[in-house]
């Protein structure tokens, strides 16, 4: 028999297979990939400055490295996360050695953040579902849909358990334990039980999970929560602050503002910020029924504000990115909340911070500012990123139109 028959044969053989699973029902799921080659050879191009520079191009995503180098990065890895489906990609969560992606038509694909391999793929529902979350508890994975939780074994994704919500959700959970507590759409605060005091699977037939505890507020809830050690703190787009505790479901503290957000709030591990809809940037400690601090602006909030170092930074339509100083030094002497620098030439979001100073994403372009002064360091133009990701010890990954995940590491 020759070589040619021989792969012939295999091949027939690994379709009929595959289409004997499917006509059963089954999600197939793939062997594990090497991260995307680049479609074409590394090619020398003139760089601005007039230096022969690499591009690397993948699926029509051309990455410059000097310009990479030039933000302090350099290339690891670009991979395509998922092999079936037609859905965009609509979740990418770093779970330390892991990647969690998910695509609109529910596919979800655990990479391997050093390689990018893929070490599975499945979909347990149908492709209507909307998810919410990946989140990682010890070797599980919990993927929050609306109406269910789906826990998956981290290393196979293998199907442990599916649970029922109580009511459908909407925000991404605070996860305390065996707890996931979401946001919903009625306004209500609902802790669910998924697991175990110490965050294992519950048994059969406790499997299911169950409601633990619920709190009606005033207003949907749209935006994540933020977990300060056993406290979740929400806003309402009615406005309502509300801090509960999780273990207990004792409410700890409601406060009021004006308007809801467009943006989530960000936590220092103490205290919860807040760039509201009503024209002010907050903070808020459990306990208090009252601001702790209060900044206002002269229009609506809607850019993502980022917390780093004891250092807050939020851009304000008026006044550019702005870095404001909450740290706990700044509180006791009186000069918390005031700002340190505001750089009027610098719009978006921070996204990462990488040897301490800042990347600044506006859809467009990724800026690097400097974290002292708010001074520009190096900006590059990014045509077909859609989403720029920070991970684990200063990575950076970008997802672009057409699904791709490239990974960057700090030089």
């Amino acid at each position: 028999m020759t070589f040619a028959s021989a792969t012939g044969r295999t091949l027939r053989l690994g379709a009929l297979i595959a289409a004997s699973l499917l006509a059963a029902g089954c999600s197939v799921t793939p062997a594990a990939n090497h991260a995307d080659a680049p479609t074409t050879q590394q090619n020398q191009k003139q760089n601005k400055a007039g230096r022969l520079g690499i591009v690397t191009v993948t699926r029509g995503v051309r990455i410059v490295h000097d310009d990479w180098a030039s933000l302090g990065y350099r290339w690891q890895w670009s991979t395509t996360p998922l092999v079936a489906g037609k859905g965009k990609v609509e979740l990418v969560d770093i779970l330390g050695d892991t990647i969690a992606v998910q695509s609109e038509d529910s596919y979800t694909a655990l990479l391997q953040a050093s390689t990018g391999n893929r070490l599975w793929q499945v979909r347990n529902t149908s492709p209507l579902t909307h998810f919410v979350a990946n989140v990682r508890v010890k070797d599980v994975l919990l993927s929050c849909s609306r109406p269910e939780l789906f826990l998956l074994e981290l290393n196979s994704g293998n199907l442990i358990a599916r649970q029922p919500v109580d009511l459908v959700v909407s925000t991404r959970p605070v996860i305390y334990g065996g707890l996931a507590v979401f946001g919903t759409p009625v306004g209500q605060v609902l802790c669910h039980r998924f697991g175990k005091i110490n965050g294992d699977p519950l048994p059969p037939p406790f499997d299911d999970g169950a409601k633990e505890w619920a709190y009606g507020l005033d207003g949907t809830i749209e935006a994540d929560p933020v977990r300060i050690g056993s406290t979740a703190g929400f806003v309402t787009q009615a406005g309502e602050v509300f801090f509960v505790d999780i273990p207990s479901g004792k409410g700890i503290s409601w406060a009021q503002i004006s308007g809801g957000m467009r943006t989530d709030p960000v936590t220092d591990g103490q205290r919860m910020f807040v760039a509201s809809l009503d024209q002010s940037i907050y903070a808020f400690a459990p306990g208090d029924s009252t601001w702790l601090w209060r900044y206002r602006t002269d229009a609506p909030l809607t850019e993502q504000p980022y917390w780093a170092d004891g250092v807050l930074y939020c851009h304000i339509k008026s006044e550019g990115m702005v870095a404001f100083d909450v740290s706990s030094e700044a509180l006791d002497n009186g000069t918390f909340g005031e700002p340190l620098w505001k750089n009027p030439d610098v719009t978006g979001e921070v996204v990462a911070s990488h040897h301490h100073d800042l990347v600044v994403w506006d859809g467009s372009n990724a800026t690097l500012i400097d974290h002292a002064t708010g001074d520009v360091l190096a900006k590059i133009s990014l045509p077909r990123i859609s989403r720029l990701i920070p991970g684990d010890n200063e990575d950076l990954y970008a997802l672009a139109e057409n699904g791709l995940l490239i990974k960057f590491s700090p030089r």
